[in-house]
């Protein structure tokens, strides 16, 4: 695994600093426009287990191969560039599911020819390192996504296999010019990385990330805990919407409790809902779903969860407004009662 022995004097020679101007590199994952990840490096993405960090680095993919912006992340890569993700914990099925929503992110029935996953749950750390190793020399990807790295070790709080690993991953992105995206889980006893392979890791990385989901309402947040070459960004919260049968970007839970303060439906009086509805359907006469939820948003001044939770089972509930398969029109034969 890795180079091959040299001698010092190449060592030496290979490390000498060049006092020569660089140019910038460009990034190839932003968040928020912040930078998280450029060619040569590594970064950690972790969190508790469910809390969909496998879901936020499939909306990175789904960024690279559609070449857009998705939920405020940018992967910058080009349609040649290889992605091979390394999944070492999901059986066929549930990594199936996975795919499904991939697929229907990028509005396809086949992945590209760009992005190849591969599955290593039944072996042992050191043939899953030496397949990646060999799967880099040969594919030559631009990004590595390691879908556990705890799974790359026997134990975690090793110190000499973790430091191995870690020095593995400094190896194939300085050699291969590519960047390794990492998931981690973290400790249930202190919320830290797991063991000194977590630690190692921390240090190693360019970025370091947090993905974390709120239990009563099932929001998932990704946010920042160090960034090496940019600014932090605000936290970026996503949820599953079984309407769509997507996932859609929403307030996080800290901005929901926030504006849920302020924010008392039944303080609103019929008349406050006719007003608003009125400015809603001025020039409409039927929105869409989402359409009706970010309308809703603006004119009460809230945010996602409250619109959908709150304000639209209330406003059809009472007969302000008629849903037929989707389609939400202004009921005109309500009674303005104020």
């Amino acid at each position: 695994m890795g180079k091959q022995k040299q001698t010092i004097e190449e060592v030496i020679g290979e490390a000498f600093y060049k006092d020569i101007e660089l140019p910038t590199p460009p990034p190839i994952i932003t968040i928020s426009d912040r930078i998280i990840a450029t060619a040569g490096n590594f970064i950690t993405v972790s969190g508790l287990p469910k809390s969909r960090k496998t879901t936020w680095v499939f909306m990175w993919i789904a960024s690279a191969l559609l070449k857009k912006p998705v939920f405020e992340i940018q992967v910058n890569i080009e349609s040649t560039d290889k992605i091979i993700l390394i999944d070492t914990e999901q059986g066929v099925f549930d990594f199936q599911r996975q795919i499904k929503i991939l697929k229907r992110t990028l509005k396809t029935k086949k992945l590209p020819a760009n992005f190849e996953a591969y599955l290593f749950r039944k072996f042992e750390p050191e043939v899953i390192l030496d397949s990646i190793l060999k799967l880099v020399k040969e594919k030559r990807p631009k990004i590595l996504v390691i879908d556990n790295l705890t799974e790359l070790v026997t134990n975690p709080n090793d110190m000499l296999e973790s430091k191995k690993v870690i020095q593995f991953l400094k190896y194939l992105t300085a050699e291969f010019n590519l960047v390794i995206v990492c998931l981690l889980h973290l400790s249930k006893s202190n919320l830290s990385t797991l063991g000194n392979l977590g630690s190692y890791a921390d240090r190693g990385s360019q970025s370091v990330l947090k993905v974390s989901i709120d239990k009563d309402t099932q929001i998932s947040t990704i946010e920042p805990v160090m960034l090496r070459s940019d600014l932090y960004f605000n936290p970026v919260s996503i949820l599953y919407d079984p309407v769509t049968n997507d996932y859609t970007q929403v307030s996080t839970p800290e901005e929901n409790k926030r504006s849920s303060r302020k924010f008392v439906l039944m303080d609103l009086t019929n008349e406050d809902h006719n007003n608003r509805l009125g400015v809603v359907f001025q020039t409409e006469k039927n929105l869409i779903y989402s359409e009706i939820v970010e309308e809703l948003k603006k004119i009460y001044g809230v945010g996602t969860n409250i619109a959908k939770q709150q304000i639209i089972p209330y406003l059809v509930g009472n007969k302000f407004l008629n849903s037929d398969k989707g389609i939400y029109t202004l009921n005109l034969h309500r009674k303005t009662n104020k």
